[in-house]
């Protein structure tokens, strides 16, 4: 295991666990574990248990993603010459700033108030269909057992901590894109990845989907115990399936949307001026070549115009095909899959696995 991974790998199962075996030591000791006149054991709330083994460790490894993939996005601003030496200064500072911003002791303090508050006044309870690992019948009500103390007053509300702490750091990565956007950058039209020059922020994009994957899981996770449980089916679920999908690809997106106004400034701008080149050069080559106007005795055979005439042909043809969102499908990819990966164990839920090999199978072949 890598040195830079070590150790949050070492906190990711140390806290996972600081979550979830209390709760099951608990529900051992008050007989809530398994099944045994209790409609919902804490063993078979599988939520729980991706929430808590899954969930938490992929948030807190994402870290070690995170700061790798920002690093080398920063770097490449600057060896790639997007960024002018006049505007070092404002990059410099929205770079400061993001960091401030993700180090801040005050922000975290602030995420860590408002999940406080939101156990206090806000508090999320799960009752279950009848008596659960977290719930107990009673003459009086519902009473809450010391597992499922636990789970409201301390893993909930790590777990909210963890996913709101993500949060701010992806309004911090976008605040950063936009300030960047604003700046004077040399944007090139013929670029070869597409989007002149700023093709390597859409793979950087995808270091948010260990986090989303996370997310998913949960999601998946609860749509599945609606349905095991709930007596809901995959059918009603399915629009909020679609729902989700669609609006975790539009947030993810949005941050590299704020370079579209100028990536279409500048392919329409490249589309002119390479064209105004295009027919310079082919009017000279015409000439030249065509009707033999000045190549008295020059022969065709090992000259440059022929080589020069084709790759001026595919500059054009970059800026032809320019996309004006610095997204590429290779990148896409991940990032649907992310979302979208979780929800196919929901498939179980309607057809057995037997029947849903057989069904992958006959639509391989």
């Amino acid at each position: 295991m890598k040195p830079e991974f070590a150790r949050p790998a070492r906190r990711a199962v140390f806290l996972a666990l600081f979550t979830w075996l209390p709760m099951l030591i608990f529900s051992l000791l008050q007989g809530r574990a398994f099944e045994g006149g209790t409609a919902l054991p804490f063993l078979w709330d599988f939520t729980v248990h991706v929430r808590f083994l899954i969930c938490v460790p992929l948030l807190i490894t994402a870290e070690v993603t995170l700061a790798g993939r920002t690093n080398a996005a920063l770097k490449h601003f600057v060896n790639s010459r997007l960024i002018l030496e006049k505007d070092y200064p404002a990059f410099e500072s929205a770079v400061a700033r993001a960091l401030r911003l993700r180090d801040s002791p005050l922000a975290e303090a602030l995420i860590l108030g408002a999940v406080i508050v939101g156990v206090i006044f806000l508090r999320i309870e799960y009752l279950g269909w009848g008596s659960s690992w977290q719930v107990l019948p009673s003459a009086a009500g519902r009473t809450r057992t010391t597992a499922g103390w636990w789970y409201v007053l301390v893993a909930i509300p790590f777990f909210q901590f963890l996913l709101a702490r993500w949060l701010w750091r992806f309004f911090i990565w976008s605040h950063f894109l936009w300030s960047v956007s604003k700046m004077d950058l040399q944007l090139i039209p013929s670029h070869p990845d597409l989007s002149a020059g700023l093709g390597f922020l859409s793979p950087t994009q995808t270091k948010f989907g260990r986090v989303v994957f996370a997310v998913s899981c949960v999601i998946a996770a609860r749509i599945g115990e609606e349905i095991v449980y709930g007596g809901a089916s995959l059918r009603d679920q399915k629009s909020v399936i679609a729902s989700y999908v669609a609006t975790m690809l539009i947030i993810l997106l949005a941050p590299l949307l704020l370079f579209t106004p100028r990536l279409f400034i500048v392919k329409r701008r490249g589309l002119l001026e390479y064209g105004a080149l295009g027919s310079e050069y082919t009017q000279a080559f015409h000439k030249k070549w065509i009707r033999k106007e000045g190549s008295e005795g020059e022969s065709i055979l090992g000259s440059s115009d022929i080589q020069s005439l084709a790759d001026l042909g595919n500059s054009f043809g970059f800026v032809r095909n320019m996309r004006p969102f610095p997204i590429d499908r290779n990148s896409l990819l991940p990032i649907v899959a992310a979302i979208a990966l979780p929800m196919l164990p929901l498939l179980l839920t309607v057809y057995p696995i037997q029947d849903l090999v057989v069904k992958i199978i006959g639509l391989l072949f």
